[in-house]
């Protein structure tokens, strides 16, 4: 199985959202925000956020910690 992990990209213009989507599995981009969701394999993360960062147009990208145990909720509640 595929370990897909999320990352957060931010741009400056929408129109990236289309290049963006080459790289991954885009859910979600809010255009007045100017950022996007993208799923990507997990082997290969360290490259396309190098990829990506190398892109002209392209603030930031930072990976999601909603997947990290810091997030992770203990639903065992006596």
């Amino acid at each position: 199985m595929i370990q897909r992990e999320a990352i957060i990209v931010y741009y400056k213009n929408p129109k990236l959202v289309k290049t963006i989507k080459n790289y991954g599995h885009l859910t979600y981009y809010h255009k007045k925000r100017h950022y996007a969701v993208v799923y990507i394999n997990g082997e290969e993360k360290e490259t396309i956020i190098k990829e990506l960062r190398a892109i002209k147009g392209i603030k930031y990208v930072d990976e999601s910690y909603l997947d990290q145990s810091a997030y992770a909720f203990d639903l065992d509640v006596q």
